[in-house]
């Protein structure tokens, strides 16, 4: 298969539980790691790649060589002494719409007050960060989603100060209740409560630098770089980031990655590849997804629609193709496909293929562990083919349950 191919216009790897999809994505990444400038971040979902960066002793023999750098997104437990791999995304980088998903109620009356007041908050916050650092021509164009630190003590005193304000009336000067007052209740208790949760700790108690203006610059040269000596390939284990805000996630993480591509010189683009492993579990269908879920479908399925011009690939892998976008399962021209045994997931792939191929499905159940159907333009004629075993592989192995 052209590797250039394979990558420039998006790939997905397909195939039911057991099927040897975690191989498959491993065989790809020591691939990848061969050539000279590979760099793929891996959306390490259930901590399964962590192998590749940590390479375990093979039965007597030497340790191989790890082909990953290991991150993780901060977990409960790490954050009063964070390790140096731990990620933090803090609340500030999220646009108004992300943060709203996930504290907003649109069922409440009071839903438009609420959004208003936080965005005008936001906005001020914002300023005043911009006027502390002396940034007059940031100032001049920046946006409530911009990616500029705030204290987020300053905006719940703000809100609660809405909340509680009193004032006088016009027309027979007593003190009455405020325009705002008893409003923002409900949004008030539902952001305190995420804020006091550890297990949202990497969003809304980053340690004291994750708020200076400076601090985002090193996480993208971090994230996008290779560091000196090792491999350009980044495992990042999602795996404590609760699941009701994965897909929210996911999506900020995708799209800071993705703008500081867009917007740099054509020349010093360096191509990546987002490998995004479990995608159903926060790329669904559109029609199924709800708010937290369609703000990283708006990230990911814009990178799918343009990011092959920009050098930014995604490599889809699902056990699940019948949950998984219809809109970026359509822009991937190349498959990997394993064993699938649901005639939904199975229909789906034959909906992707050209009509001369479709008899190819039929033989989709009958694979072995580890055969796939290989096709798109990445390869002249569909192919099946058995795949090796990587080197390194990943913590997926199929346990021996009756032994």
């Amino acid at each position: 298969a052209n590797g250039d191919r394979f990558f420039q216009r998006h790939a997905a790897i397909l195939g039911s539980t057991g099927s040897g999809k975690s191989c498959a994505v491993s065989l790809v990444l020591e691939r990848a790691h061969a050539r000279k400038y590979a760099n793929l971040i891996v959306f390490d979902i259930h901590g399964e790649y962590a192998s590749l960066a940590n390479p375990p002793a093979v039965d007597g023999k030497s340790t191989p060589a790890a082909i990953a750098c290991a991150y993780k997104v901060a977990g409960p437990g790490d954050l009063d002494s964070p390790p140096k791999n731990a990620i933090f995304l803090p609340y500030w980088l999220l646009s108004r719409e992300e943060m709203l998903s996930m504290i907003l109620d649109r069922s409440d009356q009071n839903a438009p007050n609420q959004a208003s007041r936080f965005t005008l908050h936001v906005r001020v916050l914002k300023g005043e960060m911009l006027d502390k650092e002396g940034k007059a021509d940031v100032k001049a164009t920046f946006t409530v989603d911009s990616p500029i630190p705030y204290a987020l003590d300053k905006l719940l005193e703000k809100l609660k100060h809405d909340d509680t304000e009193k004032k006088k009336s016009a027309v027979t000067n007593k003190v009455v209740k405020g325009d705002w007052e008893g409003k923002l209740t409900r949004f008030l208790s539902r952001l305190e409560a995420k804020v006091s949760d550890r297990r949202y700790g990497f969003m809304f108690k980053p340690p004291a630098e994750a708020l200076k203006y400076d601090w985002l610059a090193v996480q993208m040269a971090t994230l996008l770089a290779a560091p000196e000596g090792k491999s350009g390939i980044k495992v990042v284990d999602f795996s404590e980031v609760p699941s009701d805000v994965l897909p929210v996630v996911a999506g900020v993480f995708a799209r800071l990655l993705y703008d500081v591509q867009f917007w740099m010189e054509a020349e010093k683009r360096t191509p990546f590849v987002f490998v995004c492993d479990e995608a159903h579990l926060y790329l669904p269908v559109r029609a199924d997804a709800d708010a937290v879920e369609k703000q990283a479908l708006y990230s990911f399925e814009r990178i799918a629609k343009e990011g092959r011009k920009y050098g930014v690939s995604l490599l889809v892998v699902s056990q699940r193709p019948s949950d998984v976008s219809r809109t970026i399962l359509s822009q991937c021209n190349n498959f990997l496909i394993l064993r699938l045994t649901n005639d939904q997931d199975q229909n789906v792939v034959r909906r992707l293929m050209p009509d001369s191929l479709a008899g190819v499905v039929d033989g989709l159940p009958l694979l072995d562990t580890g055969e796939a159907f290989l096709l798109g333009d990445a390869i002249l004629l569909p192919a099946r083919i058995k795949l090796k075993l990587p080197t390194i592989e990943p913590l997926s192995q199929t346990r021996d349950f009756w032994q």
